[in-house]
């Protein structure tokens, strides 16, 4: 069946359009998840023109995007997303697999998503009420879906030294390895990611 676009308006939001076709649809979509932009040329529209099969289905998959777009922005206002989680939070909202790879790579594009601003902020708040020790944070930015490398740069800005030693103790004071040998004491601590230079800094401080 002959498809046309009867009608193309502007929307607020920049490249959106709402769209009517020659079918009765109507629905909003975004230029961004097109192909190509064949709507911005064409608007405003004068005449209606027909569209392809294709052309069609670019448009109805730009509204699907668009609408998990919302769903990903209204996520992003409660709290700060990792890419990993706001796709399974779209993906479990029922949006289609394609059009939530799309969203979040354009959401990322664009800096609303960004693995290492989330891994910076939860770092620092962690750090701040948490005695985790390095290496354990490392693995709970890991299974939050942060890239090895990204956990790594995060926590090497986040760890200077003031900061590693404040930790130091009261993941010591917290797990008792105050109480163990100076040597068992050294091991363990070097297991759990603390740098060979913070501990000995401690022990110079507590020994002399």
């Amino acid at each position: 069946m002959e498809v046309k676009i009867t009608s193309i308006k502007a929307e607020n939001a920049p490249a959106a359009y709402r769209i009517g076709l020659s079918d009765g649809s109507l629905f909003s979509i975004k230029t961004v998840y097109l192909k190509e932009d064949f709507i911005s040329r064409a608007a405003p529209l004068a005449t209606p023109f027909e569209i392809s099969e294709d052309k069609d289905a670019e448009l109805r998959f730009s509204c699907a995007c668009l609408r998990a777009e919302r769903a990903a922005l209204s996520l992003i206002a409660n709290a700060e997303q990792t890419r990993a989680g706001l796709e399974r939070k779209l993906k479990a909202r029922g949006h289609a697999s394609s059009c939530v790879k799309a969203v979040v790579d354009h959401l990322s594009d664009i800096e609303a998503v960004n693995d290492e601003r989330y891994a910076g902020l939860w770092a620092h708040s962690r750090l701040s009420l948490k005695s985790d020790s390095p290496n354990k944070l490392f693995a709970k930015l890991c299974a939050k879906g942060i890239s090895c490398g990204t956990a790594k740069k995060v926590l090497k800005a986040a760890l200077d030294f003031e900061t590693e030693i404040a930790l130091l103790k009261k993941f010591a004071a917290k797990n008792g390895i105050d109480a163990e040998s100076p040597r068992m004491r050294r091991q363990r601590l070097k297991h759990e990611g603390f740098s060979a230079e913070v501990v000995q800094s401690l022990e110079e401080e507590e020994y002399g």
